[in-house]
């Protein structure tokens, strides 16, 4: 084994399941699901080719749990929203699980920064406020990408139009659509689910005060902020029962603000932190560009440490995690319990196995071309059953209800 790395190929036990490692994969948006939300074959040997490479848990990329209320935040997103859904990620937990690696789905809403062109006719996204997302979609508008992705034509920014605040009615359907996602997750073979609080996707809007501005039980500090995530593990606990794995992501900097922060910055953390005690989850999971990097004036101490120590909670921690000992520091430090690792994944499938090793290696640069067509298992997927991209940038087209079945 590689030296001083006793501590990131120890075993652990997170709720019920007994994990080899404390290795995780973090979840990694590719946007490679047909057109409908459907996983496809490729997407089986890309999970199934990491979890040979050794990881300890694997967490997918973001999934729309239904088509409501602007739920689906980008094209060719994966869903796991019907029976369909259900069946194609089946062959994705049986193709992670051969190698006995657990695996978590992520659930999503993508709030205020859904891409307008998933947002059905006549309607606005949604958010904790009403309020405008100043970014735009991602992806799209780069010659690099276009090309990657055979691309051809103009492509445009395509910008986020206003949203509306959720009424408690709606916040209370919301959190229903996520058990319902989660129950069907655990149908099609997951061993939990991942709750997207984190990367300026819905729940976050809710947790950041910057996006959040509601007066109701919905907002006004870090307890009400939190309340919606919190009750959103509650369905799902209820949903799927104690046995299978909740996860709660957490950031402060988002899709359409790289460099996000809370404002109080760890007094913040720390009431965040102590409103999550008593969540319905088995372990929160911090991301970000780099994990030490907490943005606060009123202290250097990093702010999965804070969380982890004021919550109570089990820690997984992201963020500038690229060889060994930064997985140790995360260990050592106590800033967490598992380490999530990402951008190396997609060219490094085998990278735990590397690291172990112990030997000199060099890393390859990250490029969004290993997004698109990483290495994967062709035994699954030969020679990549990428589907078929229809991203026409005009953004003024919107989905009609039933587009999942046409």
């Amino acid at each position: 084994m590689g030296a001083g790395l006793d501590r990131t190929f120890s075993p652990y036990r997170l709720g019920a399941l007994d994990l080899a490692n404390r290795l995780v994969m973090a979840p990694l948006t590719r946007q490679c699901a047909h057109a409908d939300g459907t996983p496809t074959d490729e997407m089986a040997a890309y999970y199934a080719r990491r979890a040979r490479g050794g990881l300890g848990l694997i967490i997918t990329e973001a999934t729309f749990e239904n088509d409501e209320l602007g739920c689906v935040a980008y094209l060719n997103q994966p869903g796991i929203a019907n029976a369909k859904h259900v069946a194609a990620w089946r062959k994705v937990t049986d193709a992670v699980h051969a190698h006995k690696v657990p695996i978590l789905l992520q659930l999503m809403h993508g709030g205020r920064v859904s891409d307008p062109r998933c947002i059905h006719e006549g309607e606005s996204p949604v958010s904790a406020s009403d309020t405008q997302s100043p970014g735009w979609v991602l992806y799209t508008d780069t010659d690099e990408e276009k090309h990657n992705r055979g691309i051809t034509g103009d492509w445009p920014k395509v910008t986020f139009p206003p949203a509306r605040a959720l009424s408690l009615d709606e916040i209370s359907r919301v959190a229903d659509g996520f058990a319902e996602g989660a129950a069907r997750a655990v149908e099609a073979g997951f061993d939990g689910v991942e709750i997207h609080g984190a990367n300026g996707y819905l729940l976050y809007q809710f947790i950041h005060p910057k996006t959040n501005h509601r007066t109701d039980e919905y907002g006004g500090s870090a307890a009400n902020n939190v309340r919606f995530a919190k009750l959103v593990c509650e369905r799902v606990r209820k949903a799927i029962g104690p046995e299978k794995i909740i996860t709660l992501r957490l950031s402060q900097d988002g899709v359409d603000d790289f460099t996000g922060a809370w404002p109080g910055g760890l007094a913040y953390a720390r009431a965040v932190g102590e409103a999550l005690a008593d969540i319905e989850a088995d372990t929160l999971h911090w991301s970000s560009f780099a994990w030490k990097d907490n943005r606060a004036s009123d202290g250097s101490t990093p702010i999965p440490h804070v969380i982890r120590k004021h919550s109570g909670k089990p820690m997984i921690v992201n963020g500038g995690i690229a060889n060994g000992a930064d997985s140790e520091e995360v260990l050592a430090t106590g800033a967490g319990d598992l380490v999530a690792v990402g951008r190396p994944l997609f060219a490094h499938p085998d990278w735990p196995h590397i690291i172990r090793s112990g030997a000199q290696y060099t890393w390859t640069p990250f490029n969004r071309r290993y997004v698109i067509k990483p290495p994967n298992d062709l035994a699954l997927a030969y020679p990549s059953d990428l589907p078929k991209l229809d991203w026409n940038p005009d953004f003024s087209r919107r989905r009609k209800p039933g587009w999942m079945n046409s």
